[in-house]
């Protein structure tokens, strides 16, 4: 390696000066220097050191690091060139010495494209974990905010306009998504403004805008409007095809082609919904396989196939960190008993719910104990312990009739319907019915689900109402929760 004296500057000036196209005069006069010393230094009379080269360079736009790739460039054509080794009786041949130096050449170029790539990511990187983190703190002063605050906010301010607050509003409206389809869709649509404010070339600005549309259509899937979720994800994969080799790695893909396989599930296309988990989980980083496991899980269940559904979930639970992962971990274990009782292995299925009560304790959310309770009432139905159920199914349907969550409580309030009537407590079932007459009056229930449920409580209150027509009623609305053109047979 040359010390800093033998460096080749002189003409490393020479070449950066030429590349511009400037004369020496021209460039004396923007350095404020003698074009006979600039003379001395490019011929090499002159010692020319490396900070007197970034000095001169300076005026002609090139920074440091320019300088140093310069030097190298001059460095490795230098020692292409230099003489051969001493004499010997098998020296290579002249066109052996060519291929030699096309060789090094060819060496220099790749070990300094490849130290650039491995530098850039690196910085990538870095920078993506710092902008995240900034994200994070933008999002907790939104998150107090109306949704009016925050769309007047993102309009406003140039700083909120970026794409790791997009990404951050795109997992809080997946979030928000499991229990609360309108809170998703604004702050899906949050995102995608925020995406389309972002400022850039447009073409570079395709991958962020085409993440936001993914999260858009999964927000509008939970709302029950398919079709135009599939507008969305149709938008997505337009935007994200334009743009496929920026920056790679920056979104994770692989989550976007799971939640499109979400809306092929609720829209029956079983088939086509496994095929795309499978696509993510080929292209899926660690830390989101396991999610995308438990989603394909959940497809297998909806199928029928628990035998698969268990496996699934299994391989995902080996995957998963509990301190890192807890939620993860819940929905893991709660499925599995949810699994397990689906093929009347009910006492199996019991034994997960003290861990999957532990862990949301551990999380402090109020409505996962209230979905535990829910399962467990289901579970020890089948277990013939029926007065407790009925006690745990009657405290669920009072949480989900005092947060308003219309769906699930119409749901359980089939379950128990069900055991009223096996039990011929006709005229229960008649106040039960009665009771259910908010649900049609509040949101979140499509026309489809409320004609059957409407179905069911006129039966209920001419007190003939059967088990058989509560039970199909409840499948009915579990199959057609995200699909309001299913209709009731």
């Amino acid at each position: 390696m040359p010390r800093p004296s033998d460096l080749p500057t002189h003409l490393t000036l020479t070449l950066l000066r030429s590349s511009r196209g400037w004369t020496q005069r021209e460039l004396a006069q923007a350095a404020r220097a003698s074009s006979n010393v600039l003379s001395g230094y490019e011929t090499g009379f002159r010692h020319l050191s490396l900070r007197k080269l970034e000095d001169l360079s300076a005026p002609m736009g090139y920074g440091p690091a320019v300088v140093d790739v310069a030097l190298l460039g001059v460095e490795t054509l230098l020692t292409v060139m230099a003489p051969r080794p001493g004499s010997s009786l098998v020296n290579p041949t002249e066109a052996e010495w060519q291929r030699i130096q096309r060789a090094v050449a060819a060496a220099a170029r790749e070990a300094a494209e490849k130290t650039c790539e491995v530098l850039a990511e690196a910085v990538r990187t870095a920078r993506a974990r710092e902008d995240r983190r900034e994200a994070g703190e933008q999002w907790e002063r939104l998150r107090r905010l109306s949704f009016r605050e925050r769309r007047a906010l993102v309009e406003s301010e140039r700083e909120l306009q970026n794409w790791a607050l997009c990404e951050r509003l795109c997992a809080e409206s997946e979030k928000a998504a499991a229990d609360e389809a309108s809170r998703a869709l604004e702050l899906a649509e949050l995102a995608l403004r925020v995406a389309q404010l972002v400022p850039g070339e447009e073409e570079a600005l395709s991958q962020i805008q085409g993440y936001a549309w993914a999260f858009l259509g999964n927000a509008r899937r939970v709302a029950s409007r398919l079709p135009e979720a599939e507008e969305a994800f149709k938008t997505s994969r337009l935007l994200r095809d334009a743009d496929a080799g920026s920056t790679p790695g920056l979104l994770d893909v692989a989550r976007l082609i799971d939640l499109e396989a979400s809306l092929f599930r609720d829209q029956r296309r079983f088939d086509d919904a496994l095929v795309l988990h499978d696509q993510a989980l080929g292209i899926s980083h660690p830390g989101s396989s396991t999610y995308i496991l438990l989603n394909k899980a959940f497809t297998q269940e909806q199928m029928g196939d628990f035998d698969a559904a268990i496996t699934t979930l299994e391989k995902a639970s080996v995957q998963v960190d509990r301190k890192r992962e807890p939620r993860l971990l819940f929905g893991i274990q709660f499925n599995l008993a949810v699994n397990h009782a689906h093929q009347d292995r009910h006492a199996e299925a019991l034994a997960f719910l003290p861990q999957v009560r532990e862990l949301a304790l551990e999380m402090g959310n109020g409505l996962d104990l209230v979905r535990v309770l829910w399962l467990e009432g289901r579970i020890i139905v089948g277990l013939g312990r029926r007065e407790e159920a009925v006690v745990a199914l009657e405290q669920v349907r009072g949480e989900f009739t005092t947060r308003e969550i219309a769906y699930d409580a119409a749901l359980v309030s089939l379950e128990l319907a069900v055991l009223y009537l096996e039990d011929g407590r006709i005229s229960e079932v008649r106040i039960l019915a009665r009771q259910m007459l908010w649900i049609f009056r509040a949101q979140g229930v499509h026309r489809e689900a409320l004609a059957a449920l409407k179905l069911f409580c006129e039966a209920a209150e001419r007190e003939q109402a059967t088990v058989d027509l509560a039970r199909r009623v409840a499948d009915y609305l579990e199959r057609a929760r995200h699909n309001p053109d299913l209709r009731f047979e």
